[in-house]
């Protein structure tokens, strides 16, 4: 029927593989790229057209430019400025500063400055102002890679002023650099001497302002060494230190005296606390307050120290003899008689003409402690007076020896300063003779015979290119915006399905009956094949397909007109073939098939008894003997609930019973669910796509709608394709969902009983 049937027709190959997984995508975009432009192939070839006549235009109408050339060779003699850096770097660097110099305005100023009037043809039509930014933008230079060459070049209307230019160029960078050499060079040099003198007045001020601080302080000039301490900043922290041991020595006797003092309130033995005021009072004081010279305590400690070691003794013993025991016995006496002797002495020591009763022992000492405590305060007051006196001298002292180090410091950094200063004066001394770059020119620049722009190739390939991607372009944003599938691959792809088979366009045959339909009346034509396409796709693609529902995305796709064709199809084949019309709202088929007012689905859907006899009854036999047909029924308001109960499960299973295949023609997925809730009772749906009405994002719905109820989706059946998009499917189905404001008037015929 035309090309693009042919082209659909000949990928029949490429219609049963899954669509690429995610590695696939980016080829998978280039194939529908390709497909693109081969579809659309005459807008980018007119594109193309388009851009060649516009570039071929250019080429005849565009002014020569004639080109002239130089080659400058650039050294580097320094040898310092590269010091902290790669050598390549470096050189990298001073090539791209040359460069830069080279088109600079003061260059193109000198070099405008001479040109002859002969050569300034390319300056004629315009101002002055503009001369440098008119040479410039017709001025290149560059860097041949890993070398010292600048390429220096110019393009001009005149060959002999290109080549006039180029050397003027070169003569004023030439000029430029020799000059901007010297300059920087004395400049410098002139900077580092006024630099020096600065810096040795600032030195020669900060050492007089570091002898008059040391002369002032009477600071002594020791050598660097660790651990020196000035002897005024010494002074300070011996006189801390005398500070705090008084402060211990008063707060000690401080302790006594309230200890005292609670002894004499409360009546106790005063001599059990002479050991805690024996350091403030002295030994001989403390002696003489017990009535006890110093025999007598070491008498004491002898006594004392007898009677521990006996009692250690019983302790050890005792838990293993008893008291009756004679060691245990003689060890209870010994300690006896050391308890009564130091008893008897102590009594003895108190009664002495020398000792000192409570009495007069507790006044005694509390005066002893009140004239050790106001000597202790006066020496801790003389002590705090001379430490603050030398601690705000220490802090006089170190903040003027901060000064010092801060002047020595800052006399230091001077001298490394005047030290640099001198070794760069030394250095540029010896550089006055050289520049620190040497540039020569290694190619003179010469007219050129041939113009330079615009080339014949150049402009050739840039229109060719230009119109293939603007080309490419336009077809590829006219796709996006035609939200239509173009082939059996692309459908394919997007849907993540198979395209089991392609359906041309059909011509119109008899009204209604088996003759109406195309593998019937024509079972050997072209536009036949197809189907028979489909029914060796569907059974080759999936293991079990003996119960099959017929759908598509919305109305008058031609959802019956594959139906009614695979049936026969199926039939003509020899397989006992049974199809039902479950589209109960509009019921196509049962039109097609002229079984207007027979009983049918809505019945058997609405039966309580054998629905196996029902069925028998509403079976309606056709001219091909292994074909059967049950019609829609009479209109029901209800079509969702009559398919949601069980009858029609029953209606499946007896159907299964008695034929080798079922196909039930059921609504469009996306107007109504009729089709869902039958797809939940077969093996798989067959969705019918017109891809020149259809768009893909109502088909790529409908397909989610069938996938997301668990049902297989076999494939879609691209049908109705033509060369013109549009042309209507003329066998007398049309669809308008939604019930009827007025209920049909049918007669029905009564059931055999």
């Amino acid at each position: 029927m035309g090309t693009a049937i042919e082209e659909y027709s000949n990928r029949q190959d490429a219609l049963a593989e899954p669509a690429l997984g995610g590695g696939g995508d980016a080829f998978e975009s280039l194939v529908r790229l390709v497909r693109i432009v081969r579809y659309r192939h005459q807008a980018v070839l007119w594109i193309v057209a388009g851009c060649l006549a516009l570039g071929l235009t250019y080429y005849a109408m565009a002014p020569r430019y004639y080109r002239s050339e130089a080659r400058l060779q650039v050294i580097d003699q320094s040898g310092e400025d590269l010091a902290s850096i790669s050598e390549q770097s470096g050189t990298d660097s001073l090539m791209a500063t040359q460069r830069e110099v080279v088109r600079s305005s003061e260059v193109i100023r000198r070099a405008i400055e001479r040109l002859s009037p002969e050569h300034r043809v390319d300056l004629a039509d315009t101002p002055p102002r503009k001369w440098i930014s008119s040479i410039n933008s017709r001025l290149s230079a560059s860097t041949v890679r890993k070398t010292n060459i600048i390429r220096l070049g110019y393009e001009s209307l005149d060959p002999e002023t290109a080549a006039a230019v180029v050397r003027a160029v070169l003569d004023s960078y030439l000029d430029f650099v020799s000059e901007s050499h010297r300059g920087a060079a004395a400049d410098f040099l002139d900077k580092l001497i006024v630099q020096r003198e600065k810096f040795e007045t600032e030195l020669a001020n900060k050492q007089v302002q570091l002898l008059q601080i040391r002369e002032r302080i009477g600071h002594l000039a020791l050598p660097d060494r660790e651990n020196v301490v000035d002897p005024i900043v010494a002074r300070a922290i011996h006189l801390n230190e005398s500070l705090l041991e008084a402060q211990r020595e008063r707060i000690e006797i401080e302790a006594s005296q309230a200890t005292i003092q609670s002894a004499i309130d409360n009546g106790s033995d005063l001599s059990r606390h002479l050991a805690l005021v024996e350091e403030s009072l002295g030994e001989q004081a403390v002696l003489a307050a017990m009535g006890m010279g110093p025999n007598d305590l070491e008498v004491l400690a002898v006594q004392q120290s007898r009677l521990l070691d006996l009692r250690m003794e019983l302790q050890k013993v005792a838990p293993f003899y008893g008291p009756a025991h004679p060691q245990v016995a003689t060890l209870q006496q010994q300690v006896a008689g050391v308890e009564q002797y130091l008893a008897s002495y102590r009594s003895d020591t108190t009664g002495r003409p020398g000792g000192l009763a409570d009495a007069e022992l507790g006044p005694m000492l509390m005066g002893m402690l009140d004239q050790a405590w106001r000597q202790a305060v006066q020496r801790e007051q003389q002590i705090t007076e001379s430490f603050a006196a030398a601690r705000a001298e220490a802090s006089k002292q170190s903040g003027d020896l901060v000064r010092v180090e801060m002047l020595q410091r800052e006399i230091n950094r001077i001298e490394e300063h005047n030290k640099l200063s001198y070794e760069k004066m030394q250095s540029i001394d010896l550089q006055q003779v050289s520049a620190p770059i040497q540039t020569t020119i290694v190619e003179e620049p010469l007219p050129s015979e041939r113009p330079a722009s615009p080339q014949l190739r150049m402009v050739l390939a840039a229109s060719l290119l230009g119109g293939l991607v603007l080309g490419v372009g336009v077809v590829y944003t006219q796709d996006l915006l035609d939200d239509r599938f173009g082939s059996p691959e692309e459908m394919a792809h997007q849907l993540g399905c198979r395209v089991l088979s392609v359906v041309r366009e059909l011509q119109p045959l008899a009204s209604h009956g088996l003759q109406a339909v195309q593998m019937f009346a024509k079972p050997q034509a072209t536009e036949s094949e197809a189907f028979r396409t489909l029914r060796t796709a569907i059974t080759l693609g999936a293991e079990v397909s003996d119960r099959l529902v017929i759908s598509s995305s919305e109305p008058s796709d031609g959802k019956t007109t594959i139906s009614s064709n695979l049936a026969v199809s199926y039939a003509q084949t020899g397989k006992r073939t049974l199809l039902i019309d479950c589209d109960l709202r509009k019921p196509g088929l049962t039109a097609l098939m002229d079984l207007k007012r027979m009983p049918g689905v809505t019945d058997i859907l609405t039966a309580g008894g054998d629905i196996a006899a029902i069925a028998e009854r509403c079976v309606r036999r056709t001219d091909l003997e292994t074909l059967d047909v049950i019609p829609a029924g009479p209109r029901r308001p209800d079509p969702a609930e009559l398919l949601l109960g069980p009858n029609l499960a029953e209606l499946l299973a007896w159907a299964d019973s008695r034929y080798d295949q079922v196909l039930l023609d059921c609504p469009p997925i996306l107007a109504v669910s009729d089709a869902q809730i039958a797809a939940r009772l077969v093996d798989g749906v067959v969705l019918v796509v017109t891809p020149e009405k259809n768009h893909r994002r109502l088909v790529s719905r409908a397909c989610d709608s069938f996938l997301t109820s668990g049902t297989p989706l076999l494939g879609v059946v691209a049908n109705r394709i033509t060369e013109q998009a549009g042309k209507g499917y003329g066998y007398g189905y049309g669809y308008g969902y939604g019930h009827d404001d007025t209920a049909e008037a049918l007669e029905e015929k009564p059931l055999a009983a």
